[in-house]
């Protein structure tokens, strides 16, 4: 040991070789000192950068993107829906269109006007069929019921037809041919 200079007598009376305890003890306070000191030093610049308006623009600015991609997103789900509802109800009306042409038809003959009427949608009876008249509308109410599929349907139909020439509401015939209903309204002279 003489070779590293090192002379154990001179450090026979240390204090913290005759106390290990307190060795310990001391390293213990010494390290805790260190990490309250990092400690300290994170939370502080944490702290100051929590505090500063720059960071909390950056956070609104994000905040406010982020709402407004939420928002723009509900507005297109709310328009995709609404199409999908104006679709949805274009094809219906298509449909009672499609399923009104297909059993009445008006018609124009040289000097009357002519509603023919399929009376298979409503029970095949021409009391179902309603006609009334308001000044140069007529109106058509009719009602049927069918069986569909092992169920029971009930077809009500209700229309009024303005005529843009005058005609003659008293003379209105109704005449039944077969499975149609015939309503010649005359035109008045």
């Amino acid at each position: 040991m003489e070779e590293n200079n090192y002379k154990h007598e001179e450090f026979d009376d240390c204090f913290l070789c005759k106390h290990p305890a307190l060795k310990h003890v001391l390293v213990g306070i010494l390290v805790f000192l260190g990490a309250f000191a990092a400690f300290y030093v994170v939370a502080d610049w944490h702290f100051k950068r929590m505090l500063d308006p720059a960071f909390y623009m950056r956070n609104i600015d994000r905040a406010m993107m982020r709402s407004e991609r939420h928002f723009d997103k509900m507005e297109r789900r709310a328009m995709r829906q609404q199409q999908w509802l104006d679709h949805k109800a274009m094809k219906m009306q298509q449909k009672m269109a499609d399923e009104t042409s297909q059993f009445i038809h008006v018609e124009k003959i040289d000097d009357a006007y002519k509603i023919v009427i399929d009376l298979k949608p409503f029970d095949n009876n021409e009391k179902n069929i309603e006609v009334k008249t308001n000044g140069n509308t007529v109106i058509i109410n009719a009602a049927g019921e069918n069986s569909v599929h092992h169920r029971q349907e009930i077809v009500k139909y209700s229309q009024a037809f303005a005529f843009g020439e005058k005609i003659n509401t008293s003379e209105i015939t109704k005449v039944r041919e077969g499975d149609k209903y015939i309503i010649t309204i005359p035109l008045d002279d």
